[in-house]
């Protein structure tokens, strides 16, 4: 920001306010009084201090342009800011493409035919009509392809920005995505031949078509709602931070069963209600159709199957994906046994709380350099998935209640009792450790009592069998 001389025959340019104040005071043409120059002056940083210099997907102020920038390096918000310039020139660029189609359709050329065609990925499923050139008068019939109950698909122009908008609404971006997902028309795969009835008429996952009850289709729609959540997550993972992925992630699985319930009556009951009621012949004769056409035409049954194959490959990487594969076991192998540790055994850290202040003392420098180190190694992890991470934050979390508690021991080290006597001694010091390194040091001395018991059994075996070879007497063997 540049600051000018209010001289209109004068206009110069001054890089700081100080430059323009002494230009003020010490030129002849421009000079004003001290109260003038005082009060310009106090205007122009007034106009300083309102000019907001905002983060574009944050909202966040700031006093600096510097300061944006180091915000911007540090954060999320670039990669954000990023993809949704990158979806907005996608947006422009489908426009333009649809107005081509449009005017070539309306020319003169009406033999140019566009035909889409599927070209299914294991990230996203372009849904696409399924189009049959018939050879009687080259007519051609278009087919909706229709996605089986419980293998629905997101809609492929969601952005990460909107998947991660509706991650951070709760339970409520549940419901929010139960509307987008049944607004798809790949989407609509159920319908009712009596509306009277509660019986709904589905397409499974054999093309086929199946009677099932409201509740039966509503668990399913909620199941792959649900999965399809994880799907958003696992996408939105690389700008998301551990505490995000942590926060979405237990929120998704501590979905009580009063909250399904809210679900169903906020959310899937009036969607199911409300597309039977305004697209339910629609969908039946669109669903009657595709099922017709796989059975008749082996291009179109080729492509189903292609498709439900890639489907299943979908929900078999995501539910792969909230599942740990970096075990604590491998954790230990790198950076060592808590347990076996010297320096936090007991008689070590009694006399290191003894004479130290927590934050001072190897137990905290231990536990917090080790949480940097598990953090660092899960994050360049090239397998990691959404599981490790959640993992990883629940061990965090108890790692910080032991020190907390270790905390309440330290202050209480140089307390006394009724009788002088210091109320922590050597005999009642203990040492907390975090579950999971307790349970894993438990888990290898069960494997190590396993292992010598087989030993111990094939040796048992392999002396009787010296016995009996040896006496050749059947009566003296005890089996």
């Amino acid at each position: 920001m540049s600051f000018i001389c209010p001289n209109i025959n004068c206009n110069k340019e001054f890089k700081y306010i100080s430059e323009l104040k002494k230009h003020l005071t010490n030129s002849y043409h421009c000079g004003k009084s001290i109260e003038n120059i005082n009060l310009f002056i106090l205007e122009k940083q007034k106009l300083i201090n309102n000019e907001k210099i905002q983060c574009i997907n944050c909202n966040l102020f700031y006093s600096k342009k510097s300061s944006l920038v180091r915000h911007m390096n540090n954060s999320n918000c670039s990669k954000i800011i990023i993809e949704l310039n990158k979806q907005k020139q996608i947006l422009i660029l489908q426009k333009q493409l649809d107005e081509l189609k449009l005017s070539m359709n309306n020319g003169q050329n009406n033999n140019l035919i566009i035909q889409p065609t599927i070209q299914p990925t294991n990230q996203q499923i372009n849904n696409n009509n399924l189009t049959i050139n018939n050879n009687n008068n080259n007519n051609i019939t278009i087919i909706q392809h229709i996605n089986p109950t419980g293998y629905e698909t997101l809609p492929a122009s969601m952005t990460l920005a909107e998947s991660l908008r509706l991650l951070n609404l709760g339970d409520k971006g549940v419901i929010e995505i139960v509307k987008i997902v049944c607004e798809q028309e790949e989407n609509k795969n159920f319908y009712k031949l009596n509306m009277n009835k509660n019986n709904i008429s589905y397409l499974n996952n054999n093309y086929t078509i199946e009677i099932c009850q409201d509740k039966e289709l509503k668990d399913k729609l909620m199941k792959q709602c649900v999965l399809l959540t994880y799907k958003m997550l696992i996408n939105c993972s690389s700008i998301m931070t551990p505490e995000q992925i942590y926060k979405i992630n237990s929120n998704l699985q501590s979905i009580s069963q009063k909250m399904k319930e809210e679900i169903y009556d906020n959310g899937l009951k009036n969607i199911i209600e409300y597309e039977l009621r305004n697209n339910n012949k629609n969908t039946k004769n669109k669903i009657i159709k595709y099922t017709k056409e796989i059975n008749t035409n082996s291009d179109i049954k080729q492509q189903s199957l292609n498709n439900y194959n890639n489907l299943l490959q979908i929900k078999e990487d995501t539910l792969k994906n909230k599942n740990p594969i970096i075990s604590l076991f491998e954790i230990n192998n790198t950076f060592g046994n808590p347990l076996t540790e010297p320096t936090l055994q007991k008689a070590i850290v009694f006399q290191d709380f003894n004479s130290k202040r927590l934050e001072y003392t190897t137990y905290y420098k231990y536990w917090v350099q080790r949480i940097e180190k598990e953090k660092k190694y899960i994050k360049s992890h090239p397998n990691k998935t959404i599981g490790d991470i959640t993992i990883f934050e629940d061990r965090k979390n108890d790692i910080i209640k032991n020190i907390h508690k270790m905390k309440q021991i330290n202050d209480n080290m140089r307390e006394l009792d009724e009788n002088n006597n210091f109320l922590i001694t050597e005999h009642n010091f203990i040492v907390h450790f975090p579950d999971d390194y307790i349970n894993e040091n438990i888990r290898l001395q069960n494997q190590i009592i396993l292992n010598n018991d087989a030993y111990s059994y094939d040796n048992d075996n392999d002396n009787d069998n010296d016995t009996y070879d040896n006496e050749q007497n059947l009566d003296n063997f005890i089996f």
